[in-house]
């Protein structure tokens, strides 16, 4: 009986190693496997230029908004320039043609008339993002005040890749530019952008829900800003 289990258990060792080296023997004989290359896929606007406007750099913007961008009425237009103007200026802001090291710009100006001035810039250079966020003590309907907050970090790519496609279902680059201000006591929620040379700005009074809005509340929402505001405050 001994000799008998002695037998079994030889064979099914050598069984196994039988296989074990066929196994290994198919393994390696198999060409190499090649993983496929992966290519980087940056989101573009399919409404860009839209109606943007052609503004070169270095600098050749030298106001924030170009003549009569605000409103087809040249005494709104100049009164609109001159309110946004005053807020970007206290911010220590800058034309976005006159940011010359950066190759894609957009800055989200919030003015709430009894709450405090935000701005939201984000921007790219090369393959790095980054956002900037400033926050003044005064009132976005009258005086600006001084600086509340400043901060800006890096912006991942992700991130930046989530608000271009925020900007795409709004079709920013093709939105017309001048805001329907029928009230004083609201909030303008302004977004310009500035890519490949050109340059193009939204004003909207306090937006109903749609995909413009969600772009700005998504700076907002990234911002951290948004969690620390009541949604009253939010119009």
């Amino acid at each position: 009986m001994k000799r008998i289990f002695l037998r079994l258990a030889v064979s099914l060792i050598t069984f196994t190693i039988g296989v074990s080296a066929t196994a290994i023997h198919w393994l390696y004989g198999l060409p190499d496997a090649s993983l496929p290359i992966v290519t980087t896929i940056y989101p573009r606007s399919s409404c860009f230029p839209g109606l943007s406007v052609p503004v070169p750099k270095p600098g050749s913007q030298t106001h924030y908004f170009p003549s009569r961008a605000l409103s087809y009425d040249e005494w709104s237009s100049q009164f609109l320039n001159g309110w946004y103007s005053r807020q970007l200026k206290a911010m220590n802001e800058l034309p976005l043609s006159a940011l010359e090291k950066e190759d894609e710009s957009y800055r989200f100006l919030w003015l709430r008339s009894f709450h405090k001035p935000v701005v939201i810039h984000v921007g790219r250079t090369g393959e790095r993002h980054f956002m900037v966020v400033k926050r003044l003590n005064g009132l976005g309907g009258y005086y600006p005040g001084t600086f509340d907050l400043y901060w800006a970090r890096p912006l991942s790519e992700n991130d930046w890749n989530a608000f271009m496609v925020h900007l795409e279902h709004s079709t920013y680059w093709k939105l017309p530019t001048p805001a329907d201000i029928a009230s004083t006591d609201g909030a303008q929620w302004v977004m310009e952008g500035y890519r490949d040379g050109r340059y193009h700005v939204v004003d909207r009074q306090s937006p109903d829900a749609g995909a413009y809005r969600d772009a700005c509340l998504f700076l907002l929402r990234q911002s951290g800003l948004l969690a620390e505001i009541p949604a009253k405050e939010v119009y």
